[in-house]
C-alpha cells in the first residue's frame, strides 16, 4: 500500500470510457463529495483526508493500490481538481473512486466578530433553554414527512445548557479581564521604554505570578481564537435567517457545495473531464455536514424543477450521505422558531419542503441510500441525529447512528474521527 507515497500522476481534460483516467483499471468510479468543516483552511486538506482513509481500509482488508492520479476540469471561471484512487481488494476485484471538495474556508475568513460570536451562543443557549425542562424529558414539534412529528428533548438538556452558559459567560469574564489587564501593562511598557526605567521581579514569587499570567494569557488567546474561528463559522452559516447580516455569506457557501454538486451529476450538461458517476457518496464533517445536508436537498430540488432532458436522476445515483462530528440535530432545535400557530405551521411547512430528505422515506430516502452519522459523546459539537427521522431507530431507512469509541478526548474528540477506523471503514463500505 505504498502506491499513495508515490508523486501523483497529473491530468487533463478528457477521461477514458470508464472515467478512470492513468488508472490500472476500467471500474466505473464512484464520485465522493466532501464538504470540509469549521477552522479547517487549508485546500485539499479534505480531499486528501478521504482518500488516505479509504486507500488504508483497502490496504487493511488485503487490497493493493495503485498510483493516486489528480485531474483538473474547467469549472465557470476557474479550475476543479479531484483526487483519482483506486485499488484492488483482496480478492483481486477493481475499485476507483474520485474525491472532490467543497471548499468554502476563505468565505468566512475575517466575516465574523468576537461579539457576532458570544451574541449567537448566548442566543442559542436561550432558545434552547426556552423549550427544554431541568431533569425532565419534554417534546417539540417539528414539520416532516407530511405533519408535525413530536420530537424528545433528553431530560439532561436543560443542565448541560446552563453549564455551557456558564462556562461561556465565566471565559468572556476572563478575556474581558485579560484584556484590560494587557491594555494597562502595554500602557506601561510604552512608559517604560520612554523613559528607560525598567524593573525586573525581585523574587522568585513574582517570576511565578508572571509566568502564570503568560500561561493565562495564552489561554485567553486561544480561546478567542477558537470561539471566532469555530465557533464563528457555525454562527455564519445557521445564525436565524431574521438576522441578515450573514445571509449573503450563507447562500455564498451553499453556492459552492451546490457548484461542485452540479459538476458531479452532470447538470448543465456534462463537463469535459468528468465521467457519468452513478454512484455518488456526500460526505460531511461538523459544520461541513449541515453543508452537505443542504447540498444534496438543493440538488434534489434541483433534479425536480428540471426538464425531462435536463434530470439527473440525483436520488438514484446518490448512494450515501456521511455525516460525522455534526450539529444537524443542535441547529434542527436551537435554531428554529417554534410554531405557536397555524401561520407558523405554514412557515415550517414551507420551510420543510425545500429539504427533500425529511419529505418522503419512498421518494427521496430509498432503499438504496443509507444515511450514516458517527458521533461521540465526548464531542460537545455533535450528537445523535434524531430530529430527521418518523421512525423508530430499528427501522433501516432511520439515521444509523454509530458512536466512535477513538473520538474519546473531550474537546479534541471533534477532530478525532478523522484518523479512527470507523471513518475508514464506512467511507469503503460506501464506495465498494
Amino acid at each position: 500500500m505504498n502506491a499513495d507515497l508515490q508523486p501523483p500522476r497529473v491530468h487533463y481534460g478528457a477521461v477514458s470510457a470508464a472515467g478512470a483516467v492513468g488508472a490500472a483499471t476500467d471500474v466505473q468510479p464512484v464520485a465522493v463529495l466532501v464538504c470540509h468543516g469549521m477552522g479547517q483552511q487549508v485546500r485539499y486538506e479534505t480531499i486528501s483526508s478521504i482518500a488516505s482513509a479509504v486507500l488504508t481500509e483497502a490496504w487493511s482488508n488485503g487490497g493493493v493500490a495503485n498510483p493516486l492520479d489528480v485531474h483538473l476540469v474547467q469549472q465557470d471561471q476557474g479550475i476543479l481538481t479531484r483526487a483519482e484512487i483506486s485499488w484492488k481488494d483482496g480478492a483481486g476485484v477493481p475499485h476507483a473512486a474520485h474525491v472532490y471538495e467543497a471548499y468554502w474556508a476563505p468565505l468566512t475568513e475575517g466575516r465574523v466578530t468576537y461579539r457576532d460570536t458570544i451574541r449567537f451562543l448566548l442566543q442559542a443557549a436561550w432558545n434552547g433553554l426556552k423549550w427544554s425542562r431541568p431533569f425532565k424529558a419534554t417534546t417539540f414539534r417539528r414539520w416532516m414527512f407530511g405533519q408535525p412529528q413530536p420530537l424528545t428533548i433528553g431530560g439532561r438538556t436543560f443542565v448541560a445548557l446552563i453549564a455551557a452558559l456558564a462556562i461561556l459567560l465565566a471565559q468572556v469574564v476572563v478575556i474581558g479581564a485579560v484584556s484590560l489587564k494587557l491594555a494597562s501593562l502595554l500602557a506601561l511598557f510604552y512608559g517604560a521604554v520612554r523613559t528607560r526605567t525598567f524593573a525586573l521581579p525581585a523574587t522568585t514569587r513574582e517570576m511565578i505570578h508572571g509566568a502564570l499570567w503568560i500561561l493565562l494569557v495564552i489561554e485567553v488567546l486561544a480561546a478567542r481564537y477558537f470561539l471566532i474561528q469555530f465557533v464563528g463559522d457555525v454562527a455564519a452559516y445557521v445564525s436565524p435567517y431574521k438576522d441578515s447580516k450573514f445571509d449573503e455569506l450563507r447562500q455564498k457557501i451553499q453556492k459552492v457545495g451546490l457548484d461542485v454538486g452540479k459538476v458531479i451529476y452532470g447538470f448543465g450538461g456534462p463537463l469535459t473531464g468528468v465521467p457519468d458517476y452513478q454512484r455518488v457518496v456526500v460526505v460531511g464533517h461538523s459544520l461541513g455536514s449541515v453543508l452537505a445536508y443542504d447540498t444534496l436537498n438543493a440538488l434534489i430540488n434541483l433534479d425536480n424543477v428540471s426538464s425531462a432532458a435536463g434530470k439527473r436522476d440525483v436520488v438514484t445515483r446518490t448512494r450515501a450521505l456521511i455525516t460525522f462530528g455534526s450539529p444537524l440535530d443542535k441547529t434542527a432545535f436551537i435554531f428554529r422558531m417554534q410554531p405557536k400557530n397555524k401561520q407558523d405551521w405554514m412557515r415550517e411547512h414551507l420551510a420543510a419542503s425545500t429539504q427533500p430528505l425529511i419529505l418522503s422515506y419512498g421518494d427521496y430516502r430509498k432503499d438504496t441510500f443509507r444515511w450514516t452519522n458517527l458521533w461521540s459523546p465526548k464531542d460537545v459539537i455533535s450528537g445523535s441525529l434524531e430530529y430527521y427521522d418518523a421512525v423508530p431507530e430499528s427501522d433501516a431507512k432511520h439515521v444509523r447512528n454509530i458512536k466512535d469509541p477513538q473520538a474519546s478526548v473531550p474537546l479534541l474528540a471533534h477532530t478525532q474521527y478523522w484518523n479512527g477506523q470507523l471513518l475508514r471503514k464506512v467511507l469503503h463500505d460506501a464506495i465498494v
